[in-house]
């Protein structure tokens, strides 16, 4: 496991995992709602799910924006974005964009209405991933980040260990784990975080400073 965040051997795992991905993570899906809400999307508003995977947001954040709103996907994996598009075309969402590639360096729209980080606890931990996106959203768009974090109690240990193995075929780094939302505390105004699941899940929100 590396010290930081790997975009290639991320894109490798996930060429692997695309297939099986969904029923892999479906215990989490039920917090997809939830998260989507915390963005405080209005019809017509445009929302960036910050690596997409196969896209499971889609749904929800296009009910969010409606039929005048935009979604913009993006993902490193070619076979994850391939079942987001794939899932978009069937819908009939033709207000949804896919973009492949390094959440780093990929095109990305401006002035977002909101920006989702759900599951994705690699590029939380990148600085320049953050710093890129966050400066696609308007000045006051809000930001919700969702995944996994360690349990920080001396009893905990049986919960961290189980914990570390679940993830660990989805993740490139354990870095971070105990706090993986503090690269957002420097760059976003009103950063509230949630506890879920036995402190095994974090929800965390907050806006663009203007």
């Amino acid at each position: 496991m590396s010290e930081r965040p790997d975009p290639v051997e991320a894109s490798r795992r996930y060429a692997e995992l695309a297939a099986t991905y969904e029923r892999r993570v479906r215990l989490t899906s039920r917090w997809r709602p939830t998260a989507v809400r915390r963005l405080r999307l209005q019809p017509g508003d445009h929302a960036l799910d910050v690596g997409c995977g196969t896209g499971a947001n889609f749904p929800y954040l296009v009910a969010a924006v409606g039929p005048t709103g935009l979604v913009t996907g993006v993902d490193v994996s070619d076979a994850m974005a391939a079942r987001a598009g794939a899932r978009a075309t069937e819908a009939g969402w033709d207000n949804v964009n896919v973009v492949v590639g390094d959440a780093a360096t990929a095109p990305l729209p401006e002035m977002v209405d909101g920006a989702l980080f759900f599951l994705v606890h690699d590029l939380l931990r990148s600085r320049t991933v953050l710093d890129r996106n966050i400066a696609a959203c308007r000045p006051g768009a809000r930001i919700v980040a969702f995944g996994p974090k360690r349990v920080t109690r001396w009893w905990a240990w049986p919960l961290n260990a189980a914990l570390r193995r679940s993830i660990e075929p989805y993740v490139t780094t354990f870095e971070g784990l105990d706090a993986p939302w503090d690269h957002l505390l420097r760059r976003l105004d009103e950063l509230s975080i949630g506890s879920l699941a036995l402190g095994t899940l974090y929800l965390a929100h907050g806006r663009v400073p203007e």
